[in-house]
């Protein structure tokens, strides 16, 4: 059986590496049908989906809860280039995450959120907001001490990132205190020519663009943060980290945390959760246990 599930890797990791270092379409599609028929989609604990968190037909999120004690809530919020992305579009992704989370002793919260090009800068950082204080109310009403941690991967990291760092994001509302930050392969910084979807988020007026973007705002942090990016991000995805990096090191006066994910491409790390390649799951294992064992 471990031969097998290596083999089963290996293959999976061939195939990533004949996509190359992009993201498009067809690579999204490609990497999804690796995946999918090798996830545990088996629910562990209670799930309660699309509870309503906002007016907005996209106000929806899933919970799943493990079957005994939580030992913290995650928080995943999901890529799509700012106009498309599903917290369960499909039955598959991103159901992996909450039933890996779940099966790993841990509650997760998967929000959707408004897109462009009908919802523009800055509405996913405020539907975040809106989602953290349906999340603290629930915990509230559950009796739940147990930390809590942000995950954003994609389009979600430069929404978490700016709800992290931006008040005027927030339009001007306090950020809740939260105990750790997880932004994989994000989006923090907006350069004129932008690619549509960031475009139809930021705006097509160039002037705004530093002031709406995440990296601008970076400031001193106490709240441990880990940085990831895949080894196949295209160029102008992965600069986007290692630009996060240098500012928060710049800042904090010390490195933040950072796992480079070898032999992934953009989206793999995150739909490989659930599957027998545990390689990007050990990493965020890691970070989780690093909070909850403080």
């Amino acid at each position: 059986m471990k031969a097998l599930q290596n083999d089963t890797v290996a293959d999976i990791k061939r195939q990533l590496a004949a996509f190359g270092a992009a993201f498009d379409g067809e690579v999204l599609t490609g990497t999804r049908a690796l995946y999918r028929p090798l996830l545990d989609l088996a629910p562990s604990g209670d799930e309660h989906l699309d509870q309503v968190y906002g007016p907005h037909e996209r106000h929806r999120l899933d919970v799943y809860r493990p079957s005994g004690r939580s030992r913290a809530t995650v928080m995943y919020v999901h890529g799509g280039g700012f106009v498309a992305g599903d917290k369960n579009g499909d039955g598959s992704f991103y159901r992996n995450i909450g039933c890996w989370l779940a099966r790993q002793g841990f509650t997760a919260v998967l929000p959707n959120y408004r897109l462009a090009p009908d919802h523009s800068w800055p509405a996913g950082t405020l539907d975040l907001q809106a989602v953290v204080r349906w999340t603290m109310q629930d915990r509230e009403a559950n009796g739940d001490a147990a930390p809590l941690v942000l995950w954003g991967q994609s389009a979600g990291a430069c929404h978490v990132a700016s709800w992290l760092f931006d008040d005027d994001a927030r339009n001007g509302s306090p950020a809740a205190d939260v105990d750790g930050v997880l932004l994989m392969s994000g989006f923090y910084r907006a350069d004129a020519p932008l690619p549509a979807g960031p475009k139809a988020y930021f705006g097509d007026d160039v002037a705004q663009y530093t002031q709406r973007s995440p990296l601008t705002h970076v400031r001193r942090l106490n709240t441990p943060v880990l940085l990831a990016l895949a080894e196949l991000d295209p160029g102008w995805i992965a600069e986007q980290t290692y630009a996060l990096a240098h500012s928060l090191t710049r800042v904090n006066g010390k490195s933040p945390l950072f796992v480079f994910n070898r032999g992934h491409n953009h989206v793999s790390t995150v739909q490989s959760l659930g599957s027998p390649q545990n390689d990007v799951g050990d990493e965020v294992l890691r970070f989780l246990a690093s909070i909850t064992n403080r």
